[in-house]
C-alpha cells in the first residue's frame, strides 16, 4: 500500500520534438520493443510519443527502457494481449520528445469524463434487466494558472490552441517519486477571470488523447 500528497508536483507541456520516425515492426510483449532502421539516435530515457494502428497504442506517451542496436523498448508499455494487440500489425511512428515547457503558477487542477457507461437490456422473459458495460466517456483535464501574459507558456499555449496538435503532457510527482505521461490537445484562452480582492486566473483546458496514462517511477 502507498499513497502520497500532491504538493509540489510539476506539470510540463511538449516544446518540440525531432523528426518523425517510421516503423513497421512492434512486438507483442510486457514491455513493447519496435524495430527501427540503423541510427534512429534513441537512447534509454529518451521520452517518445507514439502513433500505431493499434487503437489501444496510438498517441501513447512513453520513455524508453532499453537499446540494443536496432530494437527500442517502450518501458512499462504491455501489448502482450493479442486480442487487443493483433498480431503482425501495430506499425506507426516514434517521434522524440527535445523540450518541455513548465506550466507555471497552478491554482486548481480538475478532470472530467472517464466515466464507464452502460446499456440495459431486458428480455421477454427477464424479471429484471441486465446491464452490459459498452464506452467510455471522453477524458478532459483543465488547470486554473495565475494569470501573468510574460510567462513563456503563454505564447506556446496559444499556438497549440490555433493549431489543435496532438502534443505530450507530463507531471511529476515529487512525494510519490512518479511522471506521469499523456498526450493531449490544448485549448487556451488568455482572458484573465477577475474577482475583487482575489488574483486574476486563466485556464488551460486539454482533451486527453492518448487511451491510457502512463507511470514512471524514479
Amino acid at each position: 500500500m502507498g499513497f502520497a500528497l500532491p504538493n509540489g508536483s510539476r506539470v510540463y507541456v511538449q516544446k518540440s520534438h525531432n523528426e518523425v520516425t517510421n516503423f513497421n515492426s512492434i512486438s507483442n510483449a510486457k514491455e513493447a520493443v519496435v524495430t527501427l532502421n540503423s541510427g534512429h539516435g534513441l537512447v534509454v530515457g529518451d521520452e517518445v510519443m507514439i502513433t500505431s494502428s493499434w487503437t489501444k497504442l496510438n498517441n501513447i506517451v512513453a520513455k524508453i527502457s532499453h537499446v540494443n542496436n536496432n530494437e527500442v523498448t517502450l518501458g512499462n508499455i504491455n501489448t502482450s494481449n493479442t486480442m487487443v494487440f493483433p498480431v503482425g500489425e501495430g506499425q506507426g511512428t516514434i517521434t522524440k520528445i527535445t523540450e518541455w515547457e513548465q506550466l507555471p503558477q497552478i491554482k486548481e487542477v480538475a478532470t472530467e469524463g472517464g466515466e464507464q457507461q452502460f446499456i440495459q437490456i431486458q428480455f421477454l422473459d427477464d424479471d429484471a434487466e441486465r446491464q452490459l458495460p459498452t464506452i467510455k466517456s471522453a477524458k478532459s483535464k483543465s488547470f486554473t494558472i495565475a494569470h501573468d501574459s510574460s510567462l513563456p507558456i503563454y505564447t506556446l499555449l496559444q499556438q497549440l490552441d490555433l493549431t489543435n496538435n496532438v502534443v505530450a503532457m507530463k507531471m511529476y510527482v515529487p512525494k510519490a517519486k512518479e511522471t506521469r505521461y499523456d498526450s493531449v490537445r490544448i485549448a487556451f484562452d488568455p482572458t484573465p477571470t477577475t474577482a475583487i480582492n482575489d488574483i486574476e486566473t486563466v485556464k488551460v483546458s486539454a482533451t486527453v488523447e492518448s487511451p491510457a496514462i502512463t507511470f514512471y517511477k524514479d
